[in-house]
């Protein structure tokens, strides 16, 4: 179950959505490798997006390196 070493969760502002989708990821995970002895080897990081979604595009929204066709306008408080 997953090949990569680090897993991020989110949803917009990760206090609910984001947190109970990383957990439930977790116990599932869990659940799935408690027979595999090599298990330890596939260790994996499952982190969450501190301050969600909206968080990432106030700070690296503008930055076209990180994020593909940010509209600003589509952020905009009264858009």
């Amino acid at each position: 179950m997953g090949d990569k070493e680090t897993i991020v969760f989110h949803c917009a502002l990760s206090q609910v959505r984001g947190p109970k989708a990383a957990a439930r990821y977790m116990r599932e995970r869990e659940r799935l490798l408690a027979n595999d002895p090599a298990a330890k080897e596939k260790a994996q990081k499952v982190l969450v997006l501190e301050r969600g979604f909206e968080g990432w595009q106030e700070v690296y929204g503008r930055d076209k390196n990180l994020t593909e066709n940010y509209d600003e306008k589509l952020w905009a408080e009264n858009y």
